[in-house]
């Protein structure tokens, strides 16, 4: 827990990781439906950074940045909970 993600492919591999998580719990489809939110978050952030690579202004990401790694620690927390209930 608690990584911060600062590019598309690190995303990539926390939601490997989610989604690692969430096969090894009780079937839940709201948590699947967050991690699909966030991989769609993911998506968007992708086609971001190509911009700020042509433009060369980083400070683009820094919001949808921010949100996709508050998700995500959300995630992994109601994830932990959801072992602990098990």
């Amino acid at each position: 827990m608690g990584m911060n993600v600062k590019t598309a492919i690190d995303g990539r591999t926390v939601c490997d990781e989610l989604r690692r998580d969430l096969s090894r719990i009780r079937y839940n489809p709201d948590l699947r439906k967050m991690l699909k939110n966030i991989e769609g978050m993911l998506t968007d952030i992708s086609k971001k950074e190509v911009i700020c690579r042509q433009s060369r202004q980083s400070f683009i990401l820094e919001g949808p940045l921010a949100s996709l790694n508050q998700s995500i620690d959300h995630l992994q927390k109601l994830i932990l909970v959801a072992k602990l209930m098990d």
